[in-house]
This record gives C-alpha cells, sequence and structure tokens, in this order.
C-alpha cells in the first residue's frame, strides 16, 4: 500500500459548496471489495465459475440485473485486476496499477451459443504497447489515470460493450450521482468481481507519486456501517471502474485510485475520467460521451478557472492507493 501526498480543495458550483474533504489520511489493507450486507445474489458478477468458466449471476436482486458488465475484463494472470473499455480498441486503468500482457472477457453472445460451456465464452485479447498516461489538468503532472490499447480490435461477433463517459457541463452536475462500484472478490469459492452502489460526495486533487506534488484528480466517495449494499474500495482494487445509470445503461465515471479516512470517516476516490478528455482527441484515442462531447470541453474550463491561482497556497495531506 503506498503512501502519497494528496491536496484538498473547496469547489463553489451552482450557488452551494462541493463537500471538502479536510483530515488526514490513514490507510488499510483488505481481501476484497467491502460490501454493506455482502451476498453472492445481490452483489457478484457470476454465480460460479470465474474466472475460466464464469457463470452469469441471474438472480432477481442482482444489483446489476439487465446491465452489460461485459466491457470489464480481467488480467487473467491476477484475476483480481479489472481493466474497462472505451471502445473496442481502448480501455482504461489506473497508471500505478498497469497491465500485463493480455485481457480476458465474458463474451455474451458466445454464451447464448454454447450455455453449457461457459469456458467457451471467455476470450482473450493481446495488449499493445500503447499507453498513454495523462496529465493533472490543474498541474501538468501525470497523473494515476492512464489509457491502454488492444493490439486488435475486439470482434463485434463476441458482443462485448465499451461504455461511454459521463460528460456534465459542470462539477456540481455530478455531485449526488449514484454509482455502481466495481471491485475484486479475494480468491477462493466465492471469487467473483462483486458491484456494489455508493453515492459521489465531492472531488479531490493529490498526490500519489510521494514527491509532494500533486497530480492526480479524483471524486471521493464515504463509506459507512449503511445502507445495505454501499461499497468500499480496498487493496487490489486499483483500476476497476464505477459507472452511473443513463436511461437503463452503464456509463463511465471513473477508475479506483486510492482510500484513505478523512476526519473519521472513511472515503474512497476513483480517477475522474470527464476532467481529461479534452487529452483524448490530440492522442486519438477512441471514445464517446453522453449526453454530448462539448459538455466535457466546458467542465474543462471551469475546472481550470476555478484553480487560477490557488496553486501557491495548497497545503499537502496523507493518501494511499488501494493496489496493494
Amino acid at each position: 500500500m503506498y503512501k502519497v501526498n494528496s491536496v484538498i480543495d473547496r469547489f463553489p458550483v451552482n450557488s452551494r459548496h462541493i463537500l471538502a474533504l479536510v483530515g488526514a489520511l490513514i490507510m488499510g489493507n483488505a481481501q476484497a471489495v467491502t460490501i454493506i450486507g455482502y451476498t453472492g445474489a445481490a452483489n457478484d458478477r457470476f454465480s460460479s465459475g470465474y474466472a475460466t468458466a464464469p457463470v452469469p449471476n441471474t438472480s432477481g436482486s442482482f444489483i446489476g440485473a439487465g446491465l452489460d458488465f461485459s466491457g470489464v475484463g480481467w488480467n487473467p494472470a491476477l484475476t483480481t485486476q479489472s481493466f474497462t473499455m472505451i471502445s473496442d480498441e481502448y480501455f482504461v486503468f489506473a497508471s500505478h496499477y498497469p497491465p500485463s500482457s493480455s485481457i480476458s472477457f465474458f463474451s455474451p453472445t458466445l454464451y447464448a451459443a454454447h450455455p453449457g460451456d461457459p469456458a467457451s465464452a471467455v476470450v482473450t485479447y493481446s495488449v499493445s504497447g500503447v499507453t498513454h498516461r495523462l496529465n493533472s489538468p490543474i498541474t501538468g503532472l501525470p497523473s494515476d489515470f492512464s489509457v491502454g490499447k488492444l493490439s486488435t480490435a475486439i470482434s463485434a461477433a463476441h458482443g462485448i460493450g465499451a461504455y461511454s463517459i459521463l460528460g456534465y457541463p459542470t462539477l456540481g452536475d455530478y455531485v449526488g450521482l449514484p454509482l455502481l462500484v466495481y471491485g475484486h472478490g479475494g480468491f477462493g469459492t466465492s471469487n467473483s468481481p462483486r458491484i456494489g452502489t455508493n453515492t459521489l460526495d465531492g472531488f479531490i486533487h493529490y498526490d500519489l507519486n510521494g514527491d509532494l506534488l500533486n497530480e492526480t484528480y479524483a471524486y471521493g466517495f464515504s463509506a459507512s456501517a449503511s445502507p445495505t449494499g454501499e461499497a468500499r474500495l480496498e487493496g487490489g482494487d486499483s483500476g476497476s471502474p464505477s459507472f452511473t445509470v443513463i436511461n437503463g445503461e452503464l456509463v463511465l465515471l471513473g477508475t479506483h485510485s486510492a482510500i484513505g479516512t478523512l476526519s473519521g470517516v472513511d472515503y474512497s476516490f476513483d480517477n475522474f475520467i470527464p476532467i481529461y478528455l479534452s487529452q483524448f482527441a490530440p492522442l486519438s484515442i477512441e471514445f464517446s460521451v453522453v449526453p454530448e462531447p462539448s459538455r466535457a470541453v466546458l467542465l474543462m474550463a471551469g475546472l481550470l478557472f476555478v484553480f487560477t491561482g490557488r496553486q501557491t497556497s495548497a497545503r499537502s495531506r496523507r493518501a494511499r492507493s488501494p493496489h496493494r
């Protein structure tokens, strides 16, 4: 588990303040994403067989019922590590937890064709050497958010999805959004990836490298003893996604980056992908945005305006990544 520095700021948006996250950040380790009142039926993506012959969870109580998680793949050499497709070639991950040589996916179309043979639905694609580590829009330093590329595009015959990124015009539009938080399930008989819920609370700009320079822009969500289904990140969850649901479809917001305790409250932090979108086009990264691409540009411009003149007075705090 890495120790890193962070700076926390407050943003005036829509005549209100987004939560200002303050206090020392203290980290801990665990074996799987923590979900209040976890049950396999409600929270596991697969009911059995992960990762070599996974069987989809068809329980009526599954919080992801009717949603397409096929675009979230895993490292076949380390099945607790996940990656998320944003096109048929490009995927996102946490910079401090990069992919290895390949990513595996569960193909819905192959499973439908061979329901008695779930192993035949697992397809594996090679990872190319193309990686883009994006920069903080505030300091210009390399962030904890990266985009990678497969060696070949995913075949349409495999029916594997790719996710649009949410592009609202202001930071305030994101506060209070319900999240579906994807994390790993550890090892053993109940090792399926798990999905919990939470709510986006606020934003943070922090130092993940320990060099006292802030480079990663993220949003935070808190954890508590209730309600049932609420999730917080744990060791090994880095790079896995958080979504919200728009018009019945998963829309991508972030990749897991860090965890900590702020003023006695446990928080998890995701790389906030929308803030990096203005860097995608110059790198020829394929992606889509909902509701419309131009809104990401407005968000970027607004963020830079808010931060004008603030960098010289920033103070550092402590945080850690949930990688290990």
